[in-house]
C-alpha cells in the first residue's frame, strides 16, 4: 500500500511540473521566434546597404528590396500584438498564480474521483497476494497476512459496519484456521446481511470447522433455513448432504448430492469428488438402484453395538447436557473419529449402532480397522471439543466385526 502510495504521488507530481514548465516556456519559445525574425530583417537591410555602396544595386532596387523586407517582416510578426495578450501571455504573478492553483486543484481532483471510482481494498487484496508470492517462507506469508489483518482491524474500529472488510477478515481467519475469530466475523456479517442464503451456508460451515466437522446443532438449522431460501444452492446442496450423512440418512445425502452433479462443469474437479461421494456411499452401505428406481440397502458387515451407561455416582447432571460418541483409530497421530453421534443425558442409558454410514470422511470409515477405540463424553459447554470437568468413559479396543454388545460407562471426570 506505501509503494502504491509512493508511486502514485511521483507520477502526480511529475504530470504537475510537466504542465507548469510547458506554461512557464510558452513564452520565451514565442519571443526567441519574433527576436528571429528581427535578427534576420537587420542581416537582409546591411545587405543592402553594402550593395548599395558599392553600386551593385540601384537606388530604386533597394528601395523594393527593402519594402519586400518589412511586407515580409510584418507577415511573420502579424500576431505581435497577440503577443502581448493575456489569453496566450502572462506576466511572471499571473503564471505564479496559476502553478499555485495547479498544484493545489490536481492532487484534490485525483484523490476525489479515485475515492468514487477506486476500490482501496482491492489495492491491499493485491498487495497481500503479490506479498505471498515474492515472500521466501511459510512463516513471512503469516506475517504479511498478520498485517494485513490488523490493518483491516483496525479500519473496522472506525468502521464497524463495512461487510467487505468483515468478509475480508473472515475469509483471513478461516485460512489461518483460527475458527473462533472467523465465527465472530460471520457473525458481524450476519448482523449486517441477515438472512442472505450464500452466508448462512459460508457461516454454518465454519462453524462444523470449528466444531471438528460437526455439523449436529446450530450448523446444521443454519444449512436447513437457507436451503428453504435457496433450495438450488450448490453448496447448500452439498453442505445438508453432509448433514443428512452425519445424521445416518444415506438415501437422502446420496440424492441432495445428485442434484448436485447438474450443476457442475462435467468433468471439473468438484464433479469428481461428488462423484466419489456418491459412489463412497453406495459402496459402503451396500446400496443399489434397482430396475424400479427405488434404492435398497442391505446388510452392513462393519458395526459396532454398544450400550451407554451414566455410572450411579453422577446422579445430578442436567439432562439437556449434550453427549458425544466417538469412534476412534487406536493410537493414530491423527485425532480425527471416524464416527461422531450426538444425543443428550435424558436419552441415557441407550443402544448405539455404528457402521460405515455413519463415517464422516470417505477416506476414514469403520471398515478400514479391525478394532477402534470408543468414548462418550458428557460436554457442560455443548462443544465437541473436549474441556475440563467433562465426564466420560472409554472402551480402549473394540473389535469393527464383532456381533455382540459392549457396555461403555460414563464413570470419570477430565481434570
Amino acid at each position: 500500500m506505501t509503494l502504491f502510495l509512493l508511486s502514485a504521488s511521483s507520477l502526480l507530481l511529475i504530470s504537475i511540473i510537466v504542465i507548469i514548465r510547458t506554461l512557464m516556456n510558452k513564452n520565451n519559445e514565442k519571443i526567441n521566434s519574433n527576436q528571429n525574425s528581427i535578427d534576420i530583417y537587420n542581416q537582409k537591410l546591411k545587405e543592402i546597404n553594402f550593395d548599395i555602396e558599392n553600386h551593385l544595386i540601384t537606388k530604386s532596387e533597394a528601395n523594393n528590396a527593402i519594402e519586400e523586407l518589412e511586407y515580409s517582416l510584418i507577415k511573420d510578426n502579424k500576431n505581435t500584438d497577440i503577443l502581448d495578450s493575456k489569453l496566450y501571455f502572462s506576466n511572471l504573478k499571473s503564471k505564479k498564480t496559476i502553478s499555485i492553483i495547479l498544484l493545489l486543484v490536481i492532487p484534490v481532483f485525483v484523490i476525489s474521483v479515485y475515492s468514487f471510482i477506486g476500490t482501496p481494498n482491492s489495492i491491499e487484496k493485491l498487495v497481500l497476494v503479490s506479498d505471498l508470492k515474492n515472500t521466501k517462507s511459510d512463516s513471512e506469508k503469516l506475517v504479511s497476512v498478520e498485517q494485513m489483518l490488523k490493518r483491516v482491524e483496525r479500519r473496522l474500529l472506525d468502521d464497524p459496519n463495512n461487510s467487505d472488510d468483515w468478509l475480508m477478515l473472515a475469509n483471513s481467519y478461516v485460512v489461518l484456521k483460527r475458527y473462533p475469530e472467523a465465527i465472530r466475523a460471520f457473525e458481524n456479517l450476519y448482523r449486517l446481511k441477515g438472512d442472505d442464503p450464500s452466508l448462512l451456508f459460508r457461516y454454518a460451515d465454519v462453524l462444523a470447522m470449528a466444531n471438528s466437522g460437526i455439523f449436529a446443532g446450530k450448523p446444521s438449522e443454519l444449512i436447513k433455513k437457507a436451503l428453504q431460501l435457496d433450495p438450488q444452492n450448490t453448496m447448500g446442496l452439498w453442505l445438508a448432504g453432509l448433514v443428512a450423512y452425519e445424521e445416518g440418512e444415506v438415501k437422502k445425502a446420496i440424492n441432495y448430492w445428485e442434484n448436485v452433479l447438474p450443476k457442475l462443469e462435467i468433468g471439473s474437479e468438484e464433479e469428481k469428488n461428488i462423484r466419489k461421494y456418491i459412489e463412497f456411499a453406495k459402496e459402503n452401505n451396500n446400496i443399489s438402484i434397482q430396475n424400479n428406481g427405488s434404492i435398497t440397502q442391505e446388510k452392513i458387515e462393519y458395526s459396532l453395538k454398544l450400550s451407554i451407561e451414566l455410572s450411579p455416582n453422577f446422579t445430578n447432571i442436567n439432562k439437556n447436557k449434550a453427549v458425544f460418541i466417538y469412534a476412534k483409530p487406536i493410537n493414530s497421530p491423527n485425532n480425527m473419529p471416524i464416527i461422531v453421534l450426538r444425543k443428550t443425558v435424558a436419552d441415557l442409558p441407550l443402544l448405539v449402532e455404528m457402521n460405515d454410514s455413519m463415517s464422516m470422511l470417505p477416506s476414514n470409515k469403520l471398515s478400514d480397522y479391525k478394532s477402534v477405540q470408543v468414548l462418550a463424553r458428557i460436554s457442560n459447554s455443548g462443544n465437541a471439543k473436549s474441556e475440563k470437568g467433562d465426564l466420560i468413559g472409554i472402551v480402549e479396543s473394540m473389535s469393527t466385526t464383532s456381533k455382540n454388545i459392549t457396555k461403555l460407562i460414563i464413570n470419570t471426570t477430565l481434570k
